[in-house]
Order: C-alpha cells, then sequence, then structure tokens
C-alpha cells in the first residue's frame, strides 16, 4: 500500500471513528512513516549514534534500494513491519509467507485492540500497528525474503474500468537477460509483481496466486473495515463497522482515483479530505489543510522518541511471536 492508503485512508477512518483531527493526523503520520523510516545514509552511522546519546533507539522500517541490494538489515525490515508471516506451512519460507486472517495477523489485531486512550503512545502505536496490519491484505501471499516462493508466473494486470490491459509476460519474453533473471533468482517480496499489490484500482493475477484475479480494491476494503473497527473501539464508541455509504465513498475512491504516480492518488484523496467529500463530523480547519509529513513526527523530540519506541515496541512483538514457532530470523538489536 502507497501513501494514499496508509495516510489519506488511515487518517478518514480515524477521523470517522471519532478522534480528533490532531489524533488523527498522528495515526496517519505514524503508518506512512513506516514506509518513509529508512537509512539516508548507509554509510555513517553518525545519526543514529546522536539519537543513541538522545536517549532514542533507532529501527528502519524500510529501505533503500541500496540496503536492499546489500541486504544490510532486510529481513529486520520486511518480515515484522511489512510482510507480518502467517505461519502456515512446513518451512521456514513457507511460514513466513505473509497472509490476511492469519493467526499472527489476528494477535497483532487483538494487541492494538487493547490500546487505551490513556497511553500517551496510543496514536503511535495505533498508526505502526495498523500498517502493518493493513499490509497483510495487500502484500498477501509473499514473504519478506527473498525467496523462491516469491516468483510470480504470467503476470496479468489492468486498471478497473480501463481498456488496455497490459500483460508483463510479454515484455519479459522478449528481454532473455530479464527474463532468465526472473525465473532463476529469488525476488524479495512482491518485487516479482512489480507494484500490483499496491495499487487499489488494479485487477491483477498470475498462473498460481490469485489464479482467478484479485480486485485490490475489495482486499482494500475489507481491511478498512478490520481497521475502522478497531479504531472504533480504542476511541470508545459503538463498534459498527463501516456503514454502506462510507463503503460507497471508500471504494469510489480506491477504484475510481487512477494513476500509478502514487503522488496523484495522494494529491486527489487530499482535495477529497479538505473538501469535506467524506463528510467528517466537527470538521475543522486541521481537516481543511492536512497533509502528510515526516517532520511532524521527526521534527518534534517528544514524537520521535514515542515513534521509535513503538517501531521497537512492535519489533520486539514480532520477534517473540516467531521465537515461539521456532523461528529465529530476527536479531535484537537495531539496525545500526
Amino acid at each position: 500500500m502507497d501513501i494514499d492508503y496508509h495516510f489519506c485512508t488511515m487518517y478518514v477512518l480515524s477521523r470517522w471513528a471519532d478522534f480528533g483531527s490532531a489524533n488523527a493526523k498522528i495515526i496517519a503520520t505514524s503508518a506512512q512513516l513506516v514506509d518513509d523510516n529508512m537509512d539516508d545514509n548507509p554509510f555513517s552511522d553518525q545519526a543514529e549514534e546522536e539519537a543513541k546519546a538522545q536517549g532514542i533507539r533507532i529501527r528502519y522500517s524500510s529501505q533503500h534500494i541500496w540496503n536492499n541490494i546489500t541486504g544490510k538489515g532486510n529481513l529486520e525490515v520486511w518480515v515484522p513491519f511489512h510482510f507480518l508471516p502467517g505461519l502456515q506451512g512446513d518451512t521456514t519460507d513457507e511460514k513466513l509467507i505473509c497472509r490476511k486472517h492469519s493467526t499472527l495477523s489476528k494477535a497483532l489485531g487483538e494487541r492494538l485492540l487493547e490500546t487505551t486512550l490513556d497511553n500517551s503512545q496510543f496514536a503511535f502505536r495505533l498508526g505502526v500497528g495498523l500498517h502493518v496490519l493493513a499490509d497483510t491484505w495487500a502484500h498477501q501471499g509473499f514473504a519478506g525474503i527473498n525467496a523462491a516462493i516469491n516468483r510470480v508466473q504470467n503476470l496479468i494486470f489492468n486498471a478497473s474500468g480501463a481498456t488496455i490491459e497490459k500483460a508483463l509476460k510479454d515484455f519479459i519474453d522478449s528481454h532473455p537477460m530479464i527474463s532468465d533473471l526472473i525465473n532463476n533468482y529469488s525476488p524479495l517480496g512482491h518485487v516479482a509483481a512489480a507494484h500490483c499489490p499496491d495499487q487499489p484500482y488494479l485487477w491483477w493475477k498470475t498462473k498460481y496466486l490469485f489464479a482467478d484475479g484479485r480486485k485490490n480494491w475489495e482486499e482494500f476494503l475489507e481491511a478498512s473495515e478490520e481497521i475502522f473497527r478497531i479504531l472504533q473501539q480504542v476511541s470508545c464508541v459503538p463498534v459498527t463497522g463501516l456503514s454502506d455509504a462510507q463503503k460507497t465513498i471508500l471504494t469510489d475512491c480506491f477504484r475510481g482515483i487512477q494513476s500509478d504516480d502514487f503522488d496523484v492518488r495522494y494529491e486527489e484523496w487530499l482535495r477529497r479530505i479538505h473538501e469535506n467529500d467524506f463528510g467528517i463530523e466537527n470538521f475543522d480547519e486541521n481537516d481543511q489543510t492536512v497533509e502528510y509529513s515526516a517532520g511532524t513526527i521527526l521534527g518534534d523530540p517528544d514524537f520521535r522518541k514515542s515513534f521509535y519506541e513503538e517501531i521497537n515496541d512492535h519489533f520486539e512483538w514480532v520477534r517473540d511471536q516467531l521465537l515461539e514457532q521456532d523461528i529465529n530470523v530476527l536479531k535484537q538489536d537495531a539496525v545500526y
């Protein structure tokens, strides 16, 4: 999922769940920051050491291409924060495949439901945890490791309502070097499926995974229903789930805002939020101008510390859950 979901949809769901605009912004910003929290200078540990001196233990939850290639911290990033293991199958690789409604994803949901408003870090915990939970819908069927299980065959995708179908297979077959690379290497995550899992308006399929086709907008709506119920319970309002009208609004956004450029989708979501197309009650000036900025958290010493405490807490929780299944793939130390 991209910023249009992790920030914009999360903001809307939080406001619908009766969180105020300020708390909704922290929840949504924390959710998106999981994707943007990466090592800007992989050749130096100065920033990490300076943060450590201030009592902040930095742990990265995303990667630049360089770190992906070198493999520095790959497991510690992709497994706990983007491809929550489903713990199903016989081999460790199979157990690391991300699945929605898995035992571990349900445990994560229960963990988030235990969040209370008297916890000063509740918004950061919700943002981090709900990012991971949402990704179990987008990234289902793939694992956050370099493994043959992530290979796909005959990838075909098209935009909902569009007339032009794109078949990557034709392109791949016409480029033997690319074909050989895909067929013989062990892909990381869903790289072999390109960006298909994260684009809300796409319908796509492969020969074995989603052989009958997957409508992303339906998966994203299902994720939103579960996330909304968690937000409602934590917010201490009646847990009703999404109304039919709210489902229609979200589906129109997921399916109707069609662009390969997630920034374009993000800007359209912001326009609709600012004009209150989502019917937010107690709509205020913050709603009219809200936008994503990593600096909202990283530029505030207290917010920054709270965010990293929740990042580390989530990592350690996932690590403990995996160790209970005799899966020892996550290092305890922070990545620096």
